[in-house]
């Protein structure tokens, strides 16, 4: 099935990109089967493109302009398509679109948040060390933090848990109106395996819960989406996409 613009597991990533944009002021992306934006000369996730038809990998390469992002296809790409000259930064993913009620055990989710520019470059560094994203997009999450955290519109919420005062795991959870997505859920490989990730979700739900939202949705890597099952996460299908670092 082709998927494009009102895909409703995209509407989530779709609408922070949006976000995201008119904070950082972004470029839009002039294609004529890509919107989005680029924001960020440093970090990929910051730099979201969609798909509303067929792409090829090599206008996806133009269409970032030399910069890192992730570009959601309607459809997998051929796989000769990566193989021409100009597409060695991309890297074919396939994630999982899953999505889950808010119900669940109450936590002090307030206590993992991240609320101090210390506590979002601890945040930041764990981020950078996991998912391999260059540290220099430090100051494009400060600006974003300062304007969409709690003390601008409060649509973004980072989490943070630490292991004896170390910053250990990271998550975030974005709303935009009555819709609450889960993003950027990793734990340092020294600390897996302590139920620090269930930690950090089941507190992004409680989040969600005290706005009213009554579910959730995620776009889970292949390794992630064993957690997220456990956790009540529904798979609903894959979503192809183009990620260049």
């Amino acid at each position: 099935m082709i998927r494009g613009v009102t895909d409703p597991l995209l509407e989530q990533p779709r609408a922070f990109a949006a976000k995201v944009a008119r904070v950082l002021g972004g470029t839009p992306v002039a294609h004529d089967r890509l919107t989005g934006a680029l924001s960020s000369g440093f970090d990929a996730f910051l730099n979201q493109l969609f798909a509303e038809g067929w792409v090829a990998p090599r206008e996806a390469v133009d269409a970032l302009a030399g910069r890192p992002g992730f570009v959601w296809l309607a459809e997998e790409p051929a796989p000769e398509g990566l193989g021409v000259p100009g597409t060695e930064r991309l890297t074919s993913v396939t994630v999982y679109g899953m999505t889950a009620d808010t119900s669940g055990p109450s936590v002090d989710a307030e206590s993992l948040r991240v609320r101090s520019h210390a506590d979002l470059d601890a945040w930041h560094e764990i981020y950078c060390e996991v998912f391999g994203v260059d540290t220099r997009g430090r100051d494009d999450w400060h600006e974003l933090h300062d304007a969409l955290g709690p003390t601008g519109d409060d649509s973004l919420l980072l989490l943070l848990a630490r292991v004896d005062g170390a910053a250990a795991a990271t998550g975030g959870l974005y709303v935009d109106g009555e819709s609450a997505g889960l993003y950027c859920f990793t734990t340092h490989e020294r600390m897996r395996a302590r139920g620090l990730g269930s930690a950090l979700v089941q507190a992004a739900h409680e989040a969600a819960r005290t706005r009213g939202i009554e579910r959730a949705v995620l776009q889970a890597t292949a390794a992630g989406r064993p957690m997220y099952a456990r956790l009540g996460y529904e798979e609903v299908r894959p979503l192809p996409m183009l990620v260049a670092r």
